[in-house]
């Protein structure tokens, strides 16, 4: 019962993360898009479109980090992994996600800290606080560590099950 519910809200993470991605995507095309036009057709440049579209980006790419880690699609040195036997990549995995896992919970600790900073500052042409900005490190690395202790979780399953 209570993996089910677990597995509910992970199916639900995926779905936010995956929708966002396309929403933020399609946003900062449009964007940009407004930019140049705006630059090159009318001769007219806006001020905003290229600080928006660079606080899109880290918002993307914050979140298509985790994508990554669900995939495993980030770059790795599987070559060297794959010269062990089976059980000791598993453990190896293990090793590196945990490693992983620490570093995030360092990372989004740390960016709450850097709140009571960034909390009186405005961005230059929007003018939104600079917190939400900042707020994609929090998130991304919430969702990574989501993702990591998924993949932790998979891993252990696999060790025994075998």
């Amino acid at each position: 019962m209570f993996l089910k519910i677990i597995n509910r809200i992970y199916s639900f993470i995926k779905f936010i993360e995956e929708n966002l991605v396309v929403i933020l995507l399609g946003i900062m095309v449009s964007n940009v898009a407004m930019g140049v036009f705006f630059r090159y057709v009318l001769n007219n440049s806006l001020s905003w479109t290229e600080e928006l579209a660079r606080y899109l980006m880290v918002w993307f790419a914050f979140i298509g980090m985790a994508i990554a880690l669900r995939d495993e699609s980030h770059v790795n040195v599987s070559f060297i992994v794959n010269l062990f036997p089976l059980s000791i990549r598993h453990f190896i995995k293990l090793v590196s996600y945990t490693l992983v896992l620490v570093f995030l919970i360092i990372l989004f600790s740390q960016s709450l800290n850097v709140f009571k900073i960034v909390k009186i500052q405005t961005s230059p042409s929007i003018r939104i606080p600079m917190i939400y900005p900042y707020l994609s490190v929090t998130f991304g690395s919430l969702l990574m560590a989501i993702e990591v202790v998924h993949l932790i979780y998979a891993n252990v399953k696999a060790v025994i099950k075998k």
